[in-house]
């Protein structure tokens, strides 16, 4: 054998080994990581998707959150332990959003949730034929299957649920009848929801004059009383002041009784407002999306529980607020107990603010108009 014959056989016999290592490199390099995102699966790119759509702070940060559900006709379930769970022929599993729902069918499927997230150990059935996956809102998932009804306001009490389809289906009644645009639909819903409550609002409004009125003659007494006597004589004195006064120690509580008869129809209110998709995309005088903060300006970094964007709506409402915290008036009240009252409500004022900053245009914008038609209401039902 020659010398030339000898080296093309190294040359050759290095080339071979060139291209192993070169292969050995490159199913380093890219094998691995396709086997990697293997594991990617459609329901993360849903959740990767929603996400990306805007970030919510403060307590709003509420609607940046997925929940998961198995639904049958019999029951709804909640995932939220790293227990597994078998999915049976007749189940749905439901990847919910704010909006949006991710519906997967397929028996036999092993969903648990491990690190606030949703693992399915055999993802690779959801490539089957008989694998059923869809995405709608949350007001189109009874055309899927009515047994999906269930979801809809699940995270409340079953009361407040039904309170809030309630709303739901009479604001949508207002879009189709009688306006089109659903900024005006909740100017329409305002007033209508006032005109309904106005008796109570009456009613209270009456507790509360009843309520300065006495309290405008039995402060003075009282005080004298806790001054000049201690111990069981104080106490037997200022019981037979209230009875004097037909009133119990207990009398002040009165009008809180109106308010709390319209906190259910608030929850229900808000919690509708906030989830209804048909807010998506529609505007409003300056508002661009009633379903998100009505930014008119954007900063470079983020404030905590307010975000990086300045909001006008929220600046309007404690406006309004304010003003009508300042002409307020109760010609029973003794001067001090109106001043404290001006001070709560002064301090509500900037708590409803800090609340709502960063909530959606659309909740906002009903609590402000809410607030004028109280305005209005203290003008022509004086306490």
């Amino acid at each position: 054998m020659n010398t030339s014959t000898v080296k093309n056989k190294k040359i050759n016999s290095g080339l071979t080994l060139n291209k192993k290592f070169l292969s050995l490199i490159a199913s380093f390099f890219f094998i691995l990581p396709l086997n990697l995102f293997a594991s990617h699966t459609i329901i993360d790119d849903f959740i990767e998707q929603e996400q990306k759509s805007y970030t919510f702070y403060g307590m709003a940060s509420y609607y940046n959150n997925f929940s998961y559900y198995i639904i049958n006709n019999e029951k709804i379930l909640q995932i939220d332990t790293p227990n597994e769970v078998k999915m049976q022929a007749s189940e749905w599993l439901a990847i919910v959003s704010r909006f949006d729902v991710m519906l997967i069918q397929k028996s036999g499927l092993l969903v648990k949730i491990k690190n606030d997230k949703l693992i399915i150990d055999n993802h690779d059935m959801l490539s089957h034929k008989d694998a059923v996956v869809k995405i709608v809102t949350k007001d189109k998932l009874t055309t899927i299957a009515p047994e999906l009804d269930q979801l809809r306001y699940y995270h409340l009490w079953a009361p407040l649920a039904w309170l809030s389809k309630i709303v739901e289906s009479t604001l949508v009644l207002i879009q189709t009848y009688l306006v089109s645009n659903w900024g005006m639909v909740i100017v329409v819903f305002a007033i209508l929801l006032k005109l309904l409550l106005l008796p109570i609002g009456i009613m209270t409004t009456n507790f509360q004059r009843k309520v300065s009125q006495v309290q405008s003659s039995l402060a003075p007494k009282l005080a004298e009383i806790k001054v000049n006597y201690d111990g069981e004589e104080a106490h037997n004195r200022l019981m037979a002041a209230y009875k004097e006064f037909g009133v119990s120690p207990f009398y002040t509580l009165k009008p809180i009784l109106g308010s709390f008869i319209q906190v259910p129809i608030l929850i229900a209110t808000f919690n509708t407002l906030g989830e209804m998709s048909q807010f998506d995309g529609q505007s409003f005088l300056w508002i661009t999306n009633l379903a998100y903060p009505d930014a008119v300006m954007h900063l470079s970094f983020s404030i905590p529980m307010f975000g990086s964007s300045i909001n006008l709506l929220p600046l309007l409402m404690t406006i309004i607020t304010i003003y009508s915290t300042i002409v307020f008036q109760n010609k029973h009240a003794p001067e001090a107990e109106v001043k404290r009252q001006k001070r709560n409500l002064y301090f509500m004022a900037f708590a409803f603010f800090v609340l709502f900053y960063p909530f959606p245009a659309v909740m906002v914008l009903y609590w402000a108009l809410a607030n004028i038609l109280q305005f209005i209401q203290q003008k022509y039902v004086e306490i």
